[in-house]
């Protein structure tokens, strides 16, 4: 009989231990189960946000509080690339870009990729009476002067000489220089650059800030002898002596590649001025044309790259 009652008490108490085990598994699920519908994914990114706000402690991602100054050019176009010469072209600035006005010397590059793909520059070249009609800049070659074509493009492209780009087409004809001249232009894609003489003399040479920034990618990628002249300072040469940079930015704007300057009175102030982007390696391609004050204007758009959030 104590037997059958230890039997039944063991049977009963094993039981009621199987139905409380059970309970509690059923209420964990069911607070899980609770949890989890009340806390989801969206539930749970409120809810840490909405904490932070409460606490009024990291709420706010960090974030740059810059902007850029107002900037006024009082150019008739200009123009701010950043390029780096395989097709990724940004523009940081444009007033104008597209339209078509004279650019003054800035014809002298193209004359000068013409003399370099076409000339001998050990050749001599001899100012005549035509050459020495040009307009003369204030430091310029004279008639009878005699010299390697080389010298004759190191005074063009740095004292911006008249009588220099002229005589240098002269060697093979002024008009056939100026039909290779546009025949290079449309090599290039220049699609709306004109050009009637090699100096930059005429108002018809005409062309648009756009086109100018392609024009200087051209040289940039093929023509080095070009950018490393237009960057000196000053430069002595034989026979003639020291000649001075028409661009008064070099040695102040300590980034320039190379540039050029140009001026008539109906085309105004133009400069050309390449940078290196001071944030990567890629080049800052800066075009001001019809300019009361060029270098103020460049100066003035520089300044304002250099303001931009780093």
């Amino acid at each position: 009989m104590n037997l059958k009652r230890a039997i039944g008490g063991f049977l009963l108490s094993f039981v009621f231990l199987l139905v409380f085990l059970y309970a509690i598994s059923g209420v964990n699920w069911l607070s899980n189960n609770f949890l989890a519908a009340k806390m989801s994914p969206a539930s749970v990114s409120s809810a840490v946000a909405n904490i932070g706000l409460d606490n009024n402690q990291n709420a706010q991602l960090p974030t740059e509080n810059c902007q850029l100054p107002e900037l006024t050019i009082d150019a008739a176009s200009t123009i701010s690339l950043e390029s780096d010469l395989f097709g990724e072209d940004k523009i940081i600035f444009e007033k104008a870009g597209d339209t078509k006005l004279p650019i003054a010397s800035l014809t002298k590059l193209m004359t000068a990729i013409v003399v370099l793909d076409n000339y001998d520059l050990s050749e001599n070249i001899t100012i005549d009476k035509r050459a020495d009609s040009q307009d003369p800049m204030k430091q310029d070659v004279k008639l009878g002067d005699i010299m390697p074509a080389e010298n004759f493009l190191d005074i063009m492209l740095i004292g911006s000489s008249n009588k220099s780009a002229y005589a240098l087409s002269e060697f093979i004809g002024e008009s056939a220089f100026v039909g290779l001249m546009n025949k290079k232009a449309e090599e290039i894609g220049l699609k709306n650059t004109i050009f009637q003489d090699p100096t930059g003399l005429s108002s018809q040479n005409v062309s648009t800030a756009m086109d100018l920034t392609e024009l200087a990618e051209y040289i940039l990628k093929n023509y080095p002898k070009i950018v490393e002249i237009s960057r000196l300072k000053e430069l002595d040469i034989p026979k003639f002596g020291k000649i001075i940079n028409t661009n008064e930015l070099l040695g102040e704007v300590p980034e320039i590649v190379f540039g050029k300057t140009g001026f008539t009175a109906e085309a105004k102030g133009s400069l050309l001025l390449v940078t290196n982007n001071q944030r990567n390696t890629d080049y800052i391609i800066n075009i001001i044309l019809g300019a009361g004050d060029r270098f103020l204007e460049m100066r003035k758009l520089i300044d304002w790259q250099n303001a931009a959030c780093k």
